[in-house]
C-alpha cells in the first residue's frame, strides 16, 4: 500500500507540461489511492485489533464498581463434585430457588438448559418451586440450528418444558459472538413480533421488553467484584442472606468442564453467566454503549486525511510530527472523554490509519527528496552489499551464481561441480563462543576451503553454509580435489578458543543436460541436506534418486480427484482373538486403483499426503467410509470392530479432531484409532488432549507400531489407551529367539497391568502364533489370518468362518 503512495508522492518532477498542474494531478491521484485504502480497511476487519486495543484501554481507565443489584450463583467444579454427577437432578435447582427466595432474592434467572425432561419427581419439585412465586423466576431459551433432515440453515428456539415455564418468565440466553469469536455486543432481544424474545440481561434489568437490536457491553464494570456464591452453598443454605436480599440472581455454569466460556475484549475468557451479568450492569447503569456507523467514521477519517495531506514544496519534519502527534492524541483521548460522560464508544482506528498513511506519505516524500543526492554516492557500496554477506564480508549466493554462470560459458569441456559446505552443529558452537567469534570461524573456514580447493571465491550461502564452484581438466581430477575438501583439517584457532569446525559436503556435478547456475546451487544444497539427514560427510546429488516435490503435488491433486471419483477404497485385514478363535475386529487400510497407473502403493501416496497436508482429507474420507462399510457388514449379520490409522500430524489439529468426532458420532459399531507412539513423543500435550477427546466420545485408542523405535515406558504409562499393538519387528523372531520372547513377555505383562489388550501384527506362521499365545498375547493380525480384503471378500471370509464354527459344534 505504501509503495503506491510513494509512486504518487508530491515533489517529483513532471515529465511534460506544466509542473504545477502535474504536481496537482499527482497529489490528487495519491489522495485517491489513500481514499481507496481507507475504504478497503473500513470494509474489512484489518483495524479490529487497533479498535479493540483502544476500547480495552478506555474500559480500564473508566472502570466502575458493580451496581450491587445482581449476584451470580456459580455452577462451579466443587458444586459438581458435591452432586456427584452432571447434569444433576432438577430438584437441586428447586431447592436453590426456595433458599434464594427465602433469603429475599428479588428474582432468579437461569442460564441452564431445561428443554428436555429429566426425572419426573425432580421436574415436579422444580415446577413447584417456580409456582410459589410466579413471574419471579426467569428460565432460558436457546436459539440454535435445527438438526432435522431438510432443515439445514433453519434456526429453532429450544424452550423449557411447559410444566416449568407456565409460571416463569422466559428470556434468551444466546450470546452473539463476532466473527473473530469475541463477545463485544449483547442483544436487547431476538426476533420480531410475536416471536420476539427479550434477553435475560434485559429481563433482569427491567429494560424495554419490546426493544430489539444490540448494544456494546460496558466492560469497564469490574466483573471480579460482582457478588458471587457457589451453587452448593446456596443449595445447602450455607450463605449470608444479605448477599442476595433484594438482588436479582443469575445462575450459570463457571466450571471449565462445562465449556460455557467466551472470549471478551478486556476480561479475557469469561463464563457466559458473567457476560449476562455485565450486560445487565450496562443496562442498569444506562451504559448500553452505542457507536457511530462505519460510514460516518470513514467520512471523518477522509476529512482528517484531506486536512493533513502533504502540500507542495519542502516539509518541516518536526512540525509535521507535532501536528500528527496532536491528531493521534485527539483520536485517542477524545473518545475517552466522550465515553466518560455518555454511553458512546467511538472506534477511531480508521482515523489513526488515515493519520498514519498521510504521515508516511508526507515523510517519505520529504525523505526521498533529501536522499536523492546520497543515492548516487552510495551506488558502488550498495552494489558491494548486494553481492556480499554483511557479517562475514564474503560473497553471497548471488555472487556465486554469477560466477558459476561465467564458468559455464567458458568451461571449454572442463569438469565442473558446485559444492555446498555445511558446518556441523553450528548453532551449538555459536552459543558456546558467541556470535562474533562464530563469524570469525566462518571467515577462517572460508580461507581454509579456498586454500584446500584452490578456488579464490568462497561464498557465504546461509548461516552455516559456504559454497564454491570447482573445475578441473578431468572428472577424476575434480573428484580428487573434492576429496581433499572432505579430508580437510577441521581444527581452527579463534581468539583463545580451539574450535573443530567439522564440515559436510553436498556436491552437484555438471551433467550432460546443461544445468543452469541456479540448478547446480539448488542441487548442491539438496545434497548437503541429504548428507545431514543420512549422517554422512559427503553426498553427491543424484537426479534419479531425487523426487521433485512438484511430483508429490501432482500426485496429491490426482488423489483428491480420486477421492471424489471413487478410485480409493478400504481393504480390511482381520484380527484373530486367540482366546476363542473368533475374528471380532479388522484394520482398515487404504488402497488406490488409479485409472492410468493401476494400483498405487500406499507407501507412494500416504507419505506425500502427510507432507503436503492432504492427509486430513484422506483420513476424514477413510473414517466415513469405514463407518459405512461397518454398517454394511452389520446389516449382513457381521458385527465387527474397525481400527483406523490416524497420522501423527493430525493429533494437534483441533479442526480435524472436531470433524472426526462429528463423523464418528454416526457410527453404530465400535471404532478404534491406531496412533503411533512417535506421535505422542513429538507432541505429548496435543496427543494427550486428542486421545482424551476420542476416548470421551467412546472411541478406542490403540498404540500402533510399538517397538518399532525407541519405545518409552514413561509415555506408555501416561497414555490412556485400550490396546497395545506390537510392531512386526518384535514379532518376527518370537518363535525362535529366547531374547525376543523375554522382551515380548515383559511387554505383554506390562500392557495387561495397565489395562490394555495386546495385538501382534505381522504374524505369518502358526509357530509364531502359538508362541504369542503362550506369552499371553490377546489378538494376532497378519497373513496367517488373512491378507487385507475388500469389503465383499471380508464378508465372505467372515461367513465362511462362522459356517465352519457352527459345523464344529
Amino acid at each position: 500500500m505504501i509503495a503506491w503512495l510513494n509512486k504518487l508522492r508530491p515533489g517529483t518532477s513532471a515529465p511534460v507540461g506544466d509542473a504545477k498542474w502535474a504536481g496537482l494531478a499527482k497529489r490528487g491521484a495519491g489522495f485517491a489511492v489513500l481514499v481507496a485504502l481507507l475504504a478497503l480497511a473500513n470494509g474489512s476487519a484489518l483495524l479490529r485489533p487497533v479498535d479493540d486495543g483502544l476500547a480495552e484501554t478506555r474500559f480500564r481507565l473508566l472502570q466502575r464498581e458493580p451496581s450491587g443489584t445482581i449476584a451470580v450463583v456459580e455452577i462451579d467444579t466443587p458444586s459438581i463434585r458435591a452432586a456427584g454427577r452432571w447434569p444433576w437432578g432438577r430438584d437441586r435447582f428447586g431447592q436453590a430457588i426456595e433458599n434464594l427466595q427465602q433469603a429475599g432474592a428479588r428474582s432468579v434467572g437461569f442460564d441452564v438448559d431445561f428443554s428436555a425432561p429429566s426425572q419426573p419427581q425432580a421436574d415436579a419439585q422444580l415446577a413447584a418451586a417456580i409456582r410459589r412465586r410466579p413471574a419471579s423466576v426467569v428460565l432460558p431459551t436457546f436459539v440454535q440450528p435445527s438438526r432435522k433432515a431438510g432443515d439445514a440453515g433453519e434456526l429453532i428456539e429450544s424452550s423449557p418444558l411447559g410444566a416449568l415455564s407456565d409460571e416463569a418468565l422466559l428470556a434468551s440466553v444466546n450470546v452473539p459472538a463476532d466473527d473473530d469469536g469475541r463477545v463485544r455486543r449483547y442483544g436487547f432481544g431476538f426476533g420480531e413480533g410475536a416471536a420476539h424474545r427479550q434477553t435475560i440481561g434485559g429481563v433482569l434489568a427491567g429494560a424495554d421488553p419490546h426493544r430489539s437490536g444490540t448494544f456494546l457491553i460496558d466492560y469497564g464494570v469490574r466483573a471480579e467484584a460482582i457478588p458471587r456464591l457457589s451453587f452448593e452453598d446456596v443449595y445447602q443454605g450455607r450463605f449470608d442472606p444479605k448477599l442476595v436480599a433484594g438482588k436479582n440472581i443469575i445462575v450459570g455454569a463457571t466450571a471449565l468442564e462445562l465449556g460455557d466460556e467466551f472470549a471478551t475484549p478486556r476480561h479475557g475468557t469469561l463464563s457466559g453467566v458473567y457476560v449476562h451479568a455485565l450486560a445487565y450492569e450496562s443496562l442498569w447503569y444506562g451504559r448500553a454503549l452505542t457507536t457511530l456507523a462505519p460510514g460516518v467514521m470513514l467520512a471523518l477519517a477522509l476529512l482528517a486525511a484531506f486536512l493533513m495531506r502533504p502540500r507542495r514544496g519542502a516539509i518541516d519534519l518536526r512540525k509535521l510530527m507535532a501536528v500528527h502527534a496532536a491528531v493521534a492524541a485527539a483520536a485517542v483521548l477524545l473518545p475517552l472523554g466522550i465515553q466518560a460522560v455518555a454511553p458512546v464508544s467511538l472506534d477511531t482506528g480508521i482515523i489513526l490509519l488515515a493519520q498514519a498513511l498521510t504521515l508516511i506519505w508526507a515523510a517519505r516524500a520529504e525523505l526521498d527528496r533529501r536522499a536523492a543526492a546520497i543515492v548516487k554516492a552510495r551506488e558502488s557500496s550498495l552494489l558491494h552489499a548486494a553481492l556480499h554477506e554483511p557479517e562475514t564480508e564474503l560473497p553471497n549466493r548471488r555472487a556465486l551464481s554469477a560466477d558459476i554462470a561465467k564458468r559455464l560459458e567458458r568451461r571449454d569441456g572442463m569438469a565442473l561441480a558446485v559444492v555446498a559446505v555445511g558446518i556441523d552443529r553450528y548453532p551449538i558452537m555459536r552459543g558456546a563462543i558467541g556470535y562474533g567469534l562464530a563469524t570469525q570461524v566462518v571467515q577462517q573456514l572460508a580461507r581454509r576451503v579456498s586454500k584446500t580447493s584452490g578456488e579464490p571465491k568462497i561464498a557465504h550461502l546461509s548461516t552455516s553454509v559456504l559454497g564454491l564452484v570447482m573445475s578441473a581438466n578431468s572428472a577424476e581430477g575434480l573428484k580428487a580435489r573434492i576429496r581433499d575438501l572432505e579430508l580437510m583439517d577441521p581444527s581452527l584457532q579463534v581468539g583463545e578458543h580451539a574450535v573443530d569446525a567439522f564440515v559436510r559436503l553436498g556436491v552437484a556435478y555438471l551433467g550432460p543436460h546443461g544445468q543452469t547456475a541456479e540448478n547446480l546451487l539448488e542441487h548442491a544444497s539438496i545434497a548437503l541436506d541429504q548428507a545431514r539427514q543420512l549422517d554422512r560427510r559427503l553426498v553427491v546429488f543424484d537426479e534419479h534418486a531425487f523426487v521433485d516435490p512438484s511430483l508429490n503435488l501432482a500426485l496429491m491433486s490426482e488423489m483428491r480427484h480420486g477421492l471424489r471419483a471413487g478410485e480409493l477404497s478400504l481393504h480390511y485385514q482381520p484380527k484373530l482373538t486367540l482366546a476363542d478363535g473368533r475374528v471380532k475386529a479388522a484394520e482398515a487400510l487404504v488402497r488406490w486403483r488409479h485409472p492410468e497407473r493401476g494400483m498405487i502403493a500406499p507407501d507412494a501416496f500416504i507419505p506425500a499426503a502427510e507432507e503436503t497436508g492432504n492427509i486430513r482429507a484422506l483420513t476424514e474420507w477413510a473414517l466415513a467410509q469405514a463407518i459405512a462399510d461397518q454398517d454394511r457388514l452389520a446389516a449382513a449379520g457381521q458385527e465387527l470392530e474397525i481400527a483406523l490409522n490416524v497420522s501423527a500430524r493430525l493429533l494437534g489439529d483441533r479442526d480435524f479432531r472436531r470433524k472426526a468426532l462429528r463423523i464418528a458420532a454416526s457410527r453404530r459399531g465400535q471404532l478404534t484409532f491406531e496412533i503411533t507412539e512417535s506421535a505422542v513423543v513429538e507432541n505429548p500435550q496435543a496427543a494427550m488432549a486428542a486421545i482424551a477427546a476420542f476416548r470421551q466420545a467412546g472411541l478406542g485408542i490403540s498404540i500402533d507400531d510399538y517397538g518399532a523405535g525407541l519405545s518409552s515406558l514413561a509415555y506408555l504409562k501416561m497414555l490412556e489407551a485400550d490396546e497395545l499393538k506390537l510392531d512386526k519387528s518384535l514379532v518376527s523372531a518370537v518363535a525362535t529367539s529366547t531374547r525376543d520372547r523375554l522382551i515380548l513377555k515383559s511387554t505383554v505383562e506390562l500392557a495387561h497391568s495397565l489395562g490394555m489388550k495386546v495385538v501382534a501384527e505381522g504374524v505369518e506362521d502358526a509357530m509364531a502364533q502359538r508362541a504369542l499365545a503362550k506369552l499371553g498375547c490377546d489378538v494376532v493380525q497378519g497373513y496367517l489370518v488373512s491378507k487385507p480384503l475388500p469389503t465383499a471378500d471380508l464378508l465372505a471370509f467372515l461367513n465362511r468362518r462362522r459356517t465352519r464354527a457352527q459345523a464344529a459344534r
